[in-house]
């Protein structure tokens, strides 16, 4: 009995040094690197870090990640060392960074869940009516049909005339017609910046933009082999007033921002003055 007793201990302490010795050689092949006192094993490195990364550059990642690790445990160190304990008490910037974050996600959430986000087309232009003064524009601006093409298109008279009459009609047909035999090509009633039209057509340099919208309507470039076609149907000036169209997002941001600082405001003072009616909240005169 006291073998076989004997026995089976020997059996049980088998089993968990052996159960043991995988655990402690994975926990030691798990570290990266050790600095200031502190460790970094593999599992502390974000599983998404290295996604959409090919080996080489998973590699190079990582060294970057161990080194960096590693200065800033260095750096923590020496700042432990070296600095005062009334230094290095930030207790109160922790609290404070606390406070403010928890405030934040609580105004968001609010702001998610209470606030009416619609703008209203007669909001907008009320809003641009009272404030047009501040909408003035620094680039030159224009609505219009452009269509690249090969010069020996078959449609290019077609496409000339749909682009110099526009209508919903004529658009739609000009879409259709250059979806199959254009190299790029634009027709939508956007304000677009002139800048990043001639972007796509060669003009001289040094040409003058206002001269060029003034004078042109229909402008034909040819430049190897290649057709660029220009109907401009509108066009403004910088610095002058902007239209409603070319400002329509920009004053849906302000008047969202300002409904959400009113908001806000409103929600504070709801909470503050719920606060002092039902005695939760005591203001003691100054001495």
């Amino acid at each position: 009995m006291a073998l076989r007793f004997a026995h089976y201990i020997s059996i049980c302490l088998f089993i968990v040094l052996v159960g043991c010795k995988p655990k402690d050689q994975a926990k030691s092949n798990d570290i990266l690197a050790e600095a200031g006192g502190k460790t970094l094993f593999k599992s502390d490195i974000p599983a998404n870090y290295f996604q959409t990364l090919t080996e080489s550059d998973s590699s190079g990642l990582l060294k970057q990640y161990i080194d960096r690790w590693v200065e800033k445990q260095l750096m923590l160190q020496a700042a432990e060392s070296n600095l005062s304990s009334k230094e290095k008490d930030k207790s109160k910037l922790i609290e404070d960074y606390k406070t403010s974050l928890l405030i934040f996600e609580y105004q968001q959430k609010l702001i998610k869940e209470k606030l009416d986000t619609g703008v209203t087309e007669s909001e907008i232009e009320t809003f641009y009516n009272n404030n047009s003064n501040n909408f003035q524009l620094k680039k030159n601006i224009v609505k219009i049909r452009y269509v690249k093409i090969k010069k020996g298109s078959t449609d290019v008279n077609k496409i000339k005339n749909l682009m110099q009459s526009p209508s919903v009609l004529n658009d739609s047909l000009l879409r259709l017609t250059a979806e199959k035999q254009a190299d790029n090509f634009y027709v939508d009633d956007n304000w677009l910046y002139l800048d990043d039209i001639v972007k796509e057509i060669p003009l001289d340099e040094n040409y003058n933009q206002q001269r060029f919208l003034s004078n042109n309507k229909f402008i034909t470039i040819e430049e190897n082999g290649i057709l660029y076609l220009l109907y401009i149907i509108d066009f403004r000036i910088k610095n002058t007033v902007s239209p409603i169209e070319f400002e329509r997002d920009k004053i849906k941001d302000i008047l969202l921002y300002q409904r959400k600082l009113n908001f806000l405001k409103s929600t504070q003072n709801s909470l503050v003055e719920k606060a002092i009616s039902n005695g939760d909240v005591k203001i003691y005169p100054l001495h």
